[in-house]
């Protein structure tokens, strides 16, 4: 029988002690020996998911690459035939047999290994376009940890406790860390590559924490790991960053203000999103002086004018004046879309008065930018 070298060691399931099994494993082997429980029609009593091929493909990139480090433990089962012998005949170290024709049931990381799998697969074709006789081997470890004889009932359990009980996270969290990841590699004087994504995401961090200590967001951004306020911070910091990303996607902006090395906070940008706002400030300031019961600053307000956004800054680029009295003049093209009664949560428009969805934002933008953007006149029938 083949065996792998372990770490025993002891928790507890359903009241009891339980035996399991740490192992360092070339991740080939784990790809050679894995099968998966996945649910379908031809197999409905599994438990597993299908795989995601964007998240495989992102995870095989990500281990193709120069970070590529996956230190959490695949959690797997040998259904069958599996035994521990220690190494001193008492200890905790020692060697797991199990039978070759038995598989290793994955029950927590089916898109890790997937990544892997991935990742041998761009491998060999690259061997083939280069015209290599073999693919250069992936030397690459995984933890895994090994339960040993359970049914499949019991990896049930197992997949469930993992996915319901462990809590990611959050978004708030990782956006502040892609922040300071950023911003630390820009400040280098030879920085590295940063990818378009976090390059965004950072930005966007860095103009809702500018935003979030002046008028009229001071005191409405919900911090990192601050206490929930729906009421008076309906907007947390990732999510107005979220909301900034068609500002981002834009060329101009791209050229101009993200990647321009005289400016690494985003000051510039920063300042035309709060001018922006302070002219819509100036336009409803009812709806301003009442965040509770208006919705220019919740969700579906911050997201429709950030789709404006975009529209704003190429008019203001093209005509050259990114004066206040000029956005006034174009945000005042909305008529009630830049009136307080328009936004209010119980008596404005319809649309308003609903949850706030991404359907719900998209139809505000569409009427927005009908207002905005005057009929093309001369062109054929």
């Amino acid at each position: 029988m083949p065996y792998i070298t372990v770490q025993r060691f002891r928790q507890m399931h359903k009241g009891k002690p339980q035996e399991l099994f740490l192992a360092a494993v070339p991740a080939e082997e784990v790809s050679r020996r894995k099968k998966i429980d996945v649910q379908s029609p031809e197999n409905p009593g599994g438990y597993q998911r299908r795989l995601d091929s964007g998240r495989v493909r992102a995870i095989s990139t990500y281990i193709l690459s120069a970070e590529g480090m996956l230190p959490t433990a695949l959690l797997v089962n040998i259904r069958v035939g599996a035994w521990f012998e220690p190494l001193d005949g008492s200890g905790d170290f020692g060697k797991l047999h199990f039978d070759e024709d038995q598989p290793w049931w994955i029950e927590d990381g089916q898109h890790r290994s997937g990544g892997v799998d991935e990742a041998v697969r761009v491998r060999a074709e690259k061997a083939l376009t280069q015209k290599r006789d073999k693919p250069e081997r992936l030397s690459y470890d995984l933890p895994v940890v090994f339960c040993l004889n359970f049914g499949r009932a019991d990896e049930m359990d197992l997949f469930n406790i993992v996915n319901s009980k462990a809590k990611s996270v959050p978004t708030d969290l990782v956006a502040s860390i892609i922040f300071n990841r950023v911003t630390e590699e820009r400040g280098k004087d030879e920085p590295g590559k940063v990818s378009v994504v976090h390059l965004r995401k950072a930005a966007g961090v860095a103009i809702g924490r500018y935003l979030a200590d002046r008028s009229p967001w001071k005191g409405h951004i919900q911090e990192t790991n601050e206490s929930k306020d729906a009421v008076n911070k309906p907007m947390q910091a990732n999510t107005f960053a979220s909301t900034l990303l068609p500002v981002m996607r834009e060329r101009y902006v791209h050229t101009r203000f993200l990647t321009n090395p005289e400016d690494p906070d985003w000051q510039e940008l920063a300042k035309v999103v709060q001018e922006y706002w302070e002219v819509l400030a100036d336009l409803m300031p009812e709806a301003f002086a009442d965040i509770a019961h208006y919705s220019v600053q919740r969700p579906v307000g911050v997201y429709a004018f950030h789709e404006l956004l975009p529209e704003i800054i190429d008019v203001c680029r093209m005509e050259g004046d990114w004066s206040k009295e000029f956005v006034k003049a174009k945000l005042g093209l909305l008529e009630d879309w830049v009136s307080s009664a328009q936004w209010h949560r119980e008596t404005g428009a319809d649309i308003i008065k609903g949850s706030g969805n991404r359907a719900a934002i998209r139809v505000v933008v569409d009427r927005m930018r009908v207002l905005y953007h005057a009929p093309l006149t001369g062109l054929g029938d």
